[in-house]
């Protein structure tokens, strides 16, 4: 499956005051949809989103566009994602190559949207934000509030790293594997991509070997701080790269862009209890099956 993830960045200057769909009509692609770009929130003026396809751009002004492959779609959130609900939070699957937040290109596909639908839906007007977050090229499981109160209750339960979070990795298997590695370094990451610092951020994980498959060797993966691409840097750097994880050394590659990574459960403190939410094995053996279609050599993705 290719990636739905295929972008591009315009810069239109209007040499004359022109109205914005007839602008991008005469400069972009003639398969690009103009109407998808307007509506889905590709065109920025002056870091703001365009969505009047009337409004004129004056002579000599300067637009950005970025398009992609999902533009004029939404998101929609499937009932069985839905994988844990009460009166005040959720906890929904997000599959491979979906961000959670809108992108340039799109205000509409992706996860967040999809769940403010759903509870829209189901009567609830509270606009949600996702309160753990996966790359997108990850997929698992990612927590939303329900509502203004429990969004400050789950906030302060992961500042405090009392909510656990469990993840399963495939490392490209090598000899050298570890069965058991804790990793406690200091990482910076500059936008783009994580590496060791000196100066960073203190990031502790643990890795656990749990089983093993013809290309891969599985892991159970334990985060006991959240730095950006923790996981994917500490198994490169310290194990070897999680396969289809290019972006940090893997040689072997999994369809589209996906990494092999998932984020398979949490521990959430809840009104006195421990709820222990996982994700049903169809999906842990969904995962485990992508190992038998790994393939090796470069990858020309542009995933981050």
């Amino acid at each position: 499956m290719a990636s739905l993830y295929e972008m591009r960045k315009f810069f239109i200057t209007a040499s004359e005051d022109t109205a914005l769909k007839e602008l991008l009509t005469m400069h972009l692609p003639q398969s690009t949809n103009v109407d998808d770009v307007i509506s889905s929130g590709g065109v920025w003026r002056d870091k703001k989103r365009v969505f009047d396809p009337d409004f004129i751009i004056k002579a000599k002004e300067t637009i950005k566009i970025h398009t992609s492959s999902f533009q004029g779609r939404q998101y929609i959130l499937k009932p069985e994602h839905v994988i844990f609900e009460n009166e005040d939070f959720m906890v929904v699957y997000k599959p491979c190559d979906l961000n959670v937040h809108g992108v340039p290109s799109s205000l509409h596909y992706n996860l967040n949207y999809g769940v403010n639908n759903y509870l829209k839906k189901n009567g609830i007007h509270f606009e949600s934000t996702p309160l753990t977050r996966i790359d997108r090229p990850v997929e698992g499981l990612v927590i939303f509030s329900k509502n203004k109160h429990y969004e400050r209750r789950l906030f302060d339960l992961i500042k405090r790293r009392v909510i656990k979070k469990w993840y399963v990795g495939g490392i490209e298997k090598r000899p050298e594997n570890p069965k058991c590695l804790r990793i406690i370094d200091t990482i910076t990451n500059d936008g783009n991509k994580t590496s060791a610092d000196p100066q960073g951020k203190i990031a502790d994980t643990l890795f656990i070997k749990t089983g093993e498959k013809t290309s891969a060797d599985i892991y159970s993966i334990f985060i006991f701080t959240g730095r950006r691409h923790q996981i994917r840097f500490h198994a490169s750097n310290y194990i070897a790269p999680l396969v289809g994880d290019w972006f940090y050394g893997a040689s072997l590659h999994l369809p589209g862009d996906e990494i092999s990574l998932i984020c398979r459960g949490y521990n959430i403190p809840y009104k006195k209890k421990m709820l222990r939410i996982r994700l049903p094995q169809k999906y842990m053996d969904a995962f485990l099956a992508k190992f038998d279609t790994t393939v090796r050599g470069k990858h020309s993705g542009s995933i981050k």
